[in-house]
């Protein structure tokens, strides 16, 4: 370890970028946009000090063992609209494009990490990870918000059948994983091992099975809260169709990937953005055109459709260590840039408003991870690091659990803003506890390269 001379040594010329660039971003803050180009150059202008100001936090907080993603989240808290908003509230949401690109490059990464070979050997943990999680989880949280929720302010008035249903809705919510935070932390610590393949493996998965999880509570919170609805199939075959027909065209557009490589041996880097930034945009207006054509609802999920092909440029062409190259070479500004969005998104006023009741969430969940992932270690006899720590793995949520409650707070308007306002303030926490954790297992199991 470096003593402290020599640590404050190598973080002062990064202290002092960042002294002149918040110096910088106090004059951005004074000017006002009088037209729309003024305007649109305001916003490329604040974007590139965030992330000049995201990698300079990010290598101040590393000389203290913290992740680097920690210091992308934490700037975009403070430039975001909650605090200093030179990142305001308009701003985020025009950023949505660049949001999404990001989001559909770190899915391919996720894919593209997962190697058959190693899922096989832990294919049983995996699954009984993924069990337990579910089952623990989703019980605890449900319990918790059944027995206790109507204790808290917040949910003081609902009636029975309502704070059920908020419990359904929590509880599967609460499974979701966030693996853009996972692939970072991995990336960044250089990890290897059966326990990171584990995570890994489990992440990715999971996030797949959230989506038919939440299909199902979402049906039956339906016939719970219409007396006399019937629970309708049809919404599991179409969500069927959908996996099916994203991750199929994952893996053709894998293949293409793959001949492209191959072919082409140049330009990769390129040729992978436009596929990220292609997937999410065909994916919006294949929904639409479908919709407006024949009248059909078919949505096909950009993020799966990226990791479907990432996983299937990896494991069945040999293109698979080419295309991890190209990937790791643009990783750094993808991750600056996603998650210092992230960290602006971030909902504080939510977290202001329910705290108490959003740290009950937070620790419930972290009971019900640990329950999971101890039993599943143990019953798969894996080291006692392992069986003890993993929970530590877990804890981050980001994308896909705001997805899901906005989706649910629109099918149930009675209590859609409540569920919202308290997934926004879970999130928020574990958006920030959880990168930390996660490094930290890492070296508890031996996994992480600290050349």
């Amino acid at each position: 370890m470096n003593p402290p001379s020599q640590k404050t040594k190598n973080i002062f010329p990064y202290l002092l970028s960042l002294v002149i660039i918040s110096c910088i971003a106090i004059w951005l803050l004074r000017l006002e946009s009088r037209s729309g180009w003024h305007h649109a150059g305001l916003i490329n202008l604040s974007l590139g000090f965030v992330l000049l100001t995201a990698h300079f936090s990010a290598q101040v907080l590393k000389a203290f063992r913290l992740p680097l993603i920690s210091g992308y989240i934490i700037t975009g808290i403070l430039a975001g609209p909650y605090v200093s908003n030179l990142l305001s509230f308009e701003m985020v949401d025009q950023l949505r494009l660049a949001d999404s690109l990001a989001l559909s490059f770190i899915a391919l990464t996720a894919g593209g990490s997962l190697h058959l070979a190693s899922l096989k050997t832990r294919f049983r943990t995996i699954l009984l990870t993924i069990s337990f999680l579910t089952f623990f989880v989703f019980g605890f949280i449900f319990l918790f918000v059944s027995i206790l929720g109507r204790h808290f302010s917040l949910f003081s008035d609902l009636p029975t059948t309502h704070i059920t249903v908020l419990a359904i809705l929590l509880g599967i919510i609460a499974i979701a994983r966030s693996p853009s935070s996972a692939i970072a932390i991995i990336k960044e610590s250089r990890a290897k091992g059966t326990f990171t393949e584990t995570v890994l493996g489990v992440t990715v998965v999971m996030d797949v099975l959230i989506i038919l999880f939440f299909t199902f509570a979402i049906t039956i919170s339906k016939a719970m809260m219409l007396e006399g609805a019937a629970i309708d199939l049809r919404l599991f075959s179409a969500l069927f169709i959908e996996i099916t027909a994203s991750i199929a065209t994952g893996a053709i557009l894998g293949k293409l990937i793959a001949f492209y490589i191959e072919r082409a041996g140049q330009d990769i880097l390129l040729f992978l953005l436009f596929i990220a930034f292609g997937v999410t945009r065909i994916s919006l207006w294949f929904s639409g055109y479908m919709a407006g054509t024949f009248n059909i609802y078919l949505h096909l999920e950009p993020l799966l459709i990226c990791m479907s092909a990432g996983f299937f440029v990896q494991n069945f062409s040999r293109s698979g260590s080419a295309f991890m190259e190209n990937l790791d070479r643009m990783a750094l500004p993808i991750f600056v840039l996603f998650f210092s969005l992230a960290g602006a998104s971030l909902n504080l006023h939510s977290l202001m408003i329910c705290w108490p009741f959003a740290i009950c969430i937070i620790l419930v969940r972290i009971i019900g991870i640990f329950a999971g992932t101890f039993l599943a270690g143990k019953i798969s006899h894996d080291p006692p690091a392992y069986c003890r720590n993993s929970w530590m793995a877990y804890l981050t949520q980001a994308g896909v659990a705001i997805g899901l409650a906005q989706l649910a707070g629109f099918q149930f308007p009675e209590i859609g803003g409540r569920l919202i306002t308290v997934v926004l303030a879970v999130i928020a926490i574990n958006q920030l506890i959880g990168p930390i954790t996660f490094k930290i297992v890492l070296n508890l199991v031996g996994e992480s390269d600290r050349s």
